[in-house]
């Protein structure tokens, strides 16, 4: 219980009626935990959602499976259709460079309010999120962060409580599930994704030949001296 009286899915649930707006909320869905308890919350809430997955073709399959099969009901959008191209573009994702989010992660739900599942406690590029704040970049889309200041017993423990699916990879050991070699994972964690996610590796490592050999062509060549020194040192998380 907290100080209110209200246990935390509760005091949730409350922030989900109090900014019910006419058209409903736009829901984005992960596949992961913290999604898991937001779909089950704004279903228990009873407020209007749509609720949608920006397919990635860097997220496991595992991950679209799981969808499939649990939810349903979830739209799939395909913004990131052109990732590859835009990789080309724009280069390799960084952890101060991160394009990919924008265009995979945060794209779709432009002019409303969109529920996710973040969280204080996941970094410290988190800590000071509201439970109700607007886009940094795009006018009238505002977020709302109903389980905001959930730590990760609370979302588990809310799993167990209410017998929710949950993402196999879990089982796996992953504390946290996302993009496939997301710049922002350790170096060790890279490694383990290289090996546990094969295709999905080798298609970054396709690309960054690819984007190696488009420097060259532009006469702006990159100072490694091969492909494989590219893509070490972008592995090495340095």
């Amino acid at each position: 219980m907290t100080l209110e009286g209200q246990t935390k899915d509760q005091i949730a649930i409350s922030r989900l009626r109090e900014y019910e707006p006419p058209e409903g909320f736009y829901v984005a869905e992960s596949g992961g935990k913290d999604s898991a308890c937001i779909d089950d919350l704004v279903v228990r809430a009873g407020v209007k959602f749509d609720a949608h997955y920006s397919v990635s073709p860097i997220d496991p399959q595992e991950t679209r499976d799981f969808l499939k099969q649990f939810y349903p009901h979830v739209r799939w959008d395909f913004y990131a259709r052109g990732f590859w191209r835009q990789f080309l573009s724009e280069g390799p994702p960084m952890r101060m460079s991160r394009w990919c989010c924008g265009f995979i992660k945060e794209a779709g739900g432009t002019g409303r309010i969109k529920v996710m599942g973040m969280r204080r406690a996941e970094s410290n590029a988190r800590k000071d999120y509201q439970v109700y704040q607007p886009h940094c970049k795009l006018e009238h889309t505002d977020w709302l962060l109903p389980i905001v200041d959930w730590s990760d017993n609370d979302v588990w423990q809310y799993i167990r409580e209410h017998n929710l699916p949950v993402n196999p990879l879990y089982a796996e050991g992953y504390k946290r599930l996302g993009c496939v070699l997301c710049p922002y994972e350790s170096a060790k964690m890279t490694q383990r994704h290289i090996e546990r996610f094969p295709k999905i590796a080798h298609n970054w490592r396709s690309a960054m030949d690819h984007y190696f050999d488009k420097r060259i062509e532009r006469g702006t060549p990159l100072p490694y001296q091969t492909k494989e020194d590219f893509w070490q040192w972008w592995i090495s998380r340095k």
